[in-house]
Parts: structure tokens; sequence; C-alpha cells
């Protein structure tokens, strides 16, 4: 089913779907990355994850948040969707025409590498460069093709909690119509000399909170196996920004005095960086939706409802009291702490490097 959200502010069409299509794309990209999500097991993990999104939808959401005027959860799919199908395509076609550029002139390879023997000869320096066109493949998979499903079944969480805080507000403001109709109700009943009976009202309102409930339920049991299926994958990733951070440094203090390759390894520590913050970026967004939920539920107007109704709401709170945390390996919080520990450890790697370097050369 085709899945769109007609925003009236703004006249623009936007398409929420996440259809199979796109997943499959993602999947293949992951595939090709090389990290442990092989074929019998973390690939089986991801469509089981895939399918608990089935009973989910975000077409009715806003795309944009009408209090701040920032993108929501579900303005933010069919973004990332387009940027990580974009991203990889343009970073491969600009890193295949300089590197032909540079193997038709220059006889270069596309990464310096060395080997034992002479690879500049032929056929050893074609399988060479058929190496690397795979290894390059690999690279633009692990770093741009794996962000984008991340940050998209991330959103999906956040979109369901966003929709479930709203269901919970709209539970207040009925309570509070219906406390006002009552009283005015009241008033009449009593001028007519009946008595007024509110358990209709409450009767809906229970309904209400019933169906958060489920909801949460599957929102709690989706963000289980998305933590289940991306610890091993982002320790694995986040152990390579840090061996790639580590060994960019020792390349860029090694050839300090030229400016080109100088600016190669401020791009390589900008793409570290940046995938690194979308990583803890997204995670940390999720942790505090989560716990907004906990907010909203206690922001209910319970005071003086039935009994069935408070405990149910005590139930949903103790539910969203318990913190949420993605984790690389179990470990490692993905959160925006995380990503300041990174900059931090980038900063002191380069400055030891490059003292390290000053001190050999002035003995």
């Amino acid at each position: 089913m085709e899945q769109r959200k007609y925003e009236a502010k703004t006249h623009t069409l936007y398409d929420n779907s996440l259809n199979d299509s796109r997943f499959h794309v993602l999947l293949f990209i992951l595939r090709l990355a090389g990290i442990p999500l092989n074929k019998n097991y973390r690939k089986r993990d991801i469509e089981h994850l895939l399918s608990l999104t089935d009973s989910f939808t975000w077409e009715e959401l806003p795309t944009r948040d009408p209090d701040t005027g920032h993108l929501t959860n579900a303005g933010y799919i069919p973004i990332i969707q387009s940027l990580t199908k974009y991203t990889v395509v343009f970073g491969l076609a600009g890193h295949a025409i300089q590197s032909a550029v540079r193997i038709v002139m220059s006889h270069d390879m596309i990464f310096t590498t060395w080997f034992p023997i002479d690879a500049s000869s032929s056929p050893l320096y074609e399988i060479v460069i058929l190496i690397q066109v795979v290894a390059s493949i690999f690279t633009a998979s692990l770093h741009f093709g794996f962000p984008g499903l991340y940050a998209t079944l991330a959103c999906i969480a956040g979109s369901q909690l966003e929709k479930l805080r709203a269901a919970l507000l709209d539970i207040r403001h009925t309570h509070r119509i219906s406390v006002h109709d009552c009283e005015e109700e009241t008033d009449e009943r009593e001028a007519a000399g009946r008595k007024n009976d509110p358990s209709e009202s409450f009767r809906r309102m229970q309904q209400q909170l019933n169906n958060c409930i489920r909801h949460h339920q599957e929102i709690k049991r989706y963000m289980a196996a998305l933590e289940d299926t991306m610890h091993l994958p982002l320790w694995g990733l986040f152990l390579l920004i840090f061996l790639d951070i580590c060994f960019d440094a020792f390349s860029a203090v090694m050839i300090w005095a030229h400016h080109a390759d100088i600016a190669q390894a401020a791009y390589v520590y900008a793409m570290l960086l940046g995938v690194t913050y979308i990583y803890c970026w997204f995670g940390d967004r999720l942790s505090q939706q989560a716990e907004s939920v906990r907010d909203a539920a206690w922001g209910i107007d319970w005071v003086g409802t039935p009994v069935p109704f408070q405990r149910s709401v005590c139930f949903i709170i103790a539910a969203a009291n318990k913190e949420f945390t993605l984790t690389a390996g179990k470990f490692v919080p993905v959160c925006n702490s995380t990503m300041m520990n990174v900059s931090k450890f980038t900063i002191s790697c380069n400055n030891n490097t490059f003292r390290v370097r000053k001190r050999l050369l002035t003995q």
C-alpha cells in the first residue's frame, strides 16, 4: 500500500513509505560491506526486525513538529532514504572518475599499497586494480550504506514513540473535555432532578489507554530487537572507526608537507566523525524519545479516575521508566557522550602523533 502524507500547510506531497525495494537495496549494501551480517545469521535477524514494522504506520504523522518546526522522525525517513541512495552513487562515481584519471595518466593504483613483488606489470597490475575496486565498494557501503539503514530503523522506532506520546496527550485532552462536559451535564441533570453517570467517558478513556499500552509493548519489542540486531555491527564499526582514526592521524603527520594528501586526510577525518555523529545522534534521540513516553503518561489527569485506570497508568509509567540505550557490543552506549569521547580521542591522537614526529625530527 502506498503510504503518503499530504502536508496542508506547505502543500507538499511526502512519501513516507518504507517499501521492500528500499530495504533490499540497503541489505544488498550491507552484504557488500563485509560486516557480520552473514546470510544465515544477521540477515535473518534483520528480516525479523523488518517484520516487526508491519503493524507500524507513520503516513498520518506530520513531517514537522507544529511547535518547533523541526523535522519529525516521519519527516527524516524519506530524506534518509534519498541521501543513502545518492551518497553511495555519487561517492563511488567521484571516486571512480579520479581513480580512472590517475590509472590512465600516471599508471597509479586506486590506493597506495605495498606488495612484496612488483605489481606494476601486467597482469598483476590489473588484478590488483580489480581487488581495489571491490575494496572501494566495500568501503562506500560500510561508511554510507549501513548508517542509512541504521538511521531509518531508529527513525521508525522514534516515529512510533512520537505517535504514542500524541495518543497519551490526547487522553489527557479527552479527560479535560469530559470533565468539562460532565460538569455542564451535571448542572443540567441536577436542575432536572436526575443523576449524572460519568462511567461512559471513563470507559472510553480506559479503551484509549489500553490501546496505548499495547502499542507501547509492540514498540518495546521492536526496540529490543533493534538493539539485539545492531549491537555487534555497531561494535565492529566503532572499532574500525577508531583504527581508521589512528592510521589517518599517523598518515597525516608523516605527509605534513604535502597539501593534497593533508586535504585527503582531513576528508577522511570528516567522514569518520560524520558517520560517528549519525550513529550517536540518532541513538541519543531515540533514548530521549523513549523517556518522553513516561512524562506523557504521567501528564494524564489520572487523579480522581477509577482505580483500574490508575493502575493502567502506573503500568505504562513503570514500563517506560526502564532506560533504553542502543549500545555497541553491549558495553559502549551509542549516544552524544560517546560522540564527544570520539572527538577527544581524535584530537588526542593527532596531538600525540605530531608531538612524536616533532621529537624525532629534533633528535
